[in-house]
């Protein structure tokens, strides 16, 4: 379309139809899809438009990548999303140039979900609320400021904060403690319902670099928010401001410091040669995306892996990596002593939550010990799923153990990542320091009845969602 064409009005039918579900607690509306939002089929689909951040920054999560896991967010966040308008005559993406404009038929949300509060994005969405809208829902609409490119004046620290009451207004879900078996059979339930088991390993990856990135940074609640620009556009990470995270990442990082002096080196991935190598190779691949230099360690080449999707994700990962990252297979311990000495981060993707032994075979057991060296010298450590080691199903540790800062679960906690906080807590009969017994019968979803206290070698827990799993919960409880 031309800029000529683009001056001329245009009768526009919406066309794209809402997001919500009988979960839905806030509606928020734009006026009408741009020219580049019909073209991609979906909501605020201008590259530039600052909405995903925003709302990423809000959650304090990884900006959703693609139409399905922006449906995702809103639907786990019990978020509808639609627009004011069904129809109108307008010039480009100028709201200031809508004629005979026709409202949608709000009632088919509001009817169908518990929605209390409405909101719109910039003055013309909430004008024409007002006028066209209100009148029949009986709700006013809060007005929050344009996410637009064009809304310069706003800047992006600046837009989170005006958004903040929409995650205020939602009640946040927090998924149950699930045995390792009932987390399995979850991860069938999200494939069936259309998300494949590599679309997760992309998502956890992903989650995993994120949450790494925030502790190069020395962020997380309460920091700030990365650059809103730049040659990774919509791959930046965004750091949420003041999200109640539970967690100050600043003095993590200076705990970090005190065990030892600050490093500049690589990042090193270590990755195990199962499906939770995977998610290691995935992270390596958007921290060298982001433009932070690796080295990932791994036992086997990629094409000599034989889990699935790991040796995908391995093959496509090593592909991308830049010229500043590194593949070390097989290295020996010297070479892994000499990476790790100079390492600021390290990510354990050794094992995952089908460990359940009392030892841990070589080489992976000496990467353990040489993690927990570097640890204590200053190295800080994320573990992806479960510390290496450690049964996250029993909490029983082998010999080796990995000790984690951080440990990014994924889906939902699991048992063994958890000890009882007193004794006879709750009725639960277990001993101060002891692993967290929940039992899930038939595998459906269980609420631990304990405190949750996470194991010492798992240091903060932070759950990745991946899917929207409340559905698939309540359809597994019967």
């Amino acid at each position: 379309m031309t800029k000529e064409t683009q001056r001329q009005p245009q009768s526009v039918e919406h066309g794209i139809p809402p997001v919500s579900d009988g979960r839905s607690e806030v509606l928020v509306l734009g006026t009408m899809p741009s020219p580049k939002s019909r073209e991609a089929g979906f909501f605020y689909g201008h590259p530039q438009n600052r909405f995903w951040r925003v709302l990423a920054a809000l959650f304090d999560e990884p900006v959703p990548e693609g139409n399905a896991e922006r449906t995702d967010l809103l639907l786990r966040h019990h978020i509808a999303l639609w627009d004011v308008l069904a129809s109108c005559d307008i010039e480009g993406a100028s709201d200031a140039s809508i004629r005979n404009a026709r409202p949608n038929d709000l009632s088919r949300i509001l009817h169908a979900a518990p929605v209390r509060h409405v909101f719109c994005t910039g003055a013309t969405s909430a004008r024409l609320y007002e006028k066209l809208c209100e009148p029949v829902c009986g709700i006013a609409a809060q007005k929050l400021p344009s996410t637009s490119p064009a809304n310069a004046a706003w800047s992006l620290p600046r837009l989170v904060e005006a958004y903040r009451p929409v995650a205020e207004a939602v009640t946040c879900f927090e998924p149950p403690v699930l045995d390792v078996s009932a987390v399995v059979a979850l991860e069938r339930a999200i494939a069936v319902a259309g998300t494949p088991l590599d679309t997760l390993m992309r998502r956890a990856g992903r989650f995993l670099a994120y949450e790494a990135r925030k502790m190069l940074e020395g962020k997380g609640a309460g920091g700030n928010v990365a650059a809103e620009s730049g040659a990774a556009g919509a791959d930046v990470p965004l750091v949420a401001v003041g999200a109640a995270a539970g967690f100050d990442a600043p003095a993590a990082a200076d705990g970090a410091r005190h065990r030892g002096c600050r490093r500049e080196g690589p990042v090193v991935v270590f990755c195990g040669s199962g499906n939770n190598g995977g998610d290691g190779w995935v992270a390596a691949e958007y921290l060298d995306r982001w433009g932070i230099p690796v080295r990932v360690v791994t036992a086997r080449a990629p094409e000599d892996l034989r889990a699935e999707p790991a040796r995908s994700a391995a093959l496509r990962a090593r592909a991308a990596l830049s010229d500043r990252a590194a593949v070390l297979v097989a290295p020996d311990d010297g070479e892994v002593a000499d990476l790790l000495a100079t390492a600021p981060l390290a990510i354990d993707a050794i094992l995952g939550t089908g460990f359940s032994h009392d030892a841990v075979k070589a080489p992976f057991d000496r990467w353990i010990r040489a993690l927990n060296d570097a640890r204590v010298r200053g190295t800080v450590v994320v573990a992806a799923d479960v510390p290496s080691g450690l049964s996250a199903q029993t909490g029983a540790a082998a010999a080796d153990t990995v000790r984690a800062d951080v440990t990014v679960t994924m889906i939902a906690p699991k048992p063994g990542l958890y000890i009882v906080r007193d004794q006879g807590c709750a009725g639960r009969g277990g001993a101060e320091g002891e692993p967290l017994a929940v039992q899930v019968p038939g595998g459906q979803a269980g609420a631990a009845t304990t405190p949750l206290v996470p194991a010492p070698c798992c240091g903060r827990i932070r759950v990745a969602p991946l899917a929207y799993i409340e559905p698939l919960l309540e359809a597994a409880a019967g």
